[in-house]
């Protein structure tokens, strides 16, 4: 039980959805923090692996393109190590 004596009944993240647009931001913006300044094709990877797990389809060229663009950034404290 919770404390307004109702049941959990599902798990929490199914309770807050968020849109499609949600998703890929904090996917990007998660691999941004994660793979600055890494190779293209780790940071493609794991794009691809990151959209696959929540059924996202993006096309190849934005893929790229975002590969390109996060292999582009400085390298962060966290992204370097």
């Amino acid at each position: 039980m919770n404390g307004n004596g109702s049941t959990q009944n599902e798990p929490i993240e199914a309770q807050h959805s968020q849109s499609d647009d949600d998703k890929v931001a904090g996917i990007l913006a998660q691999e941004e923090a994660d793979l600055a300044g890494h190779s293209k094709p780790q940071v493609l990877d794991a794009l691809r692996e990151r959209f696959a797990n929540i059924g996202y389809t993006m096309s190849e060229a934005a893929l790229q393109d975002h590969a390109r663009r996060i292999a582009g950034l400085d390298p962060n404290d966290f992204s370097s190590k």
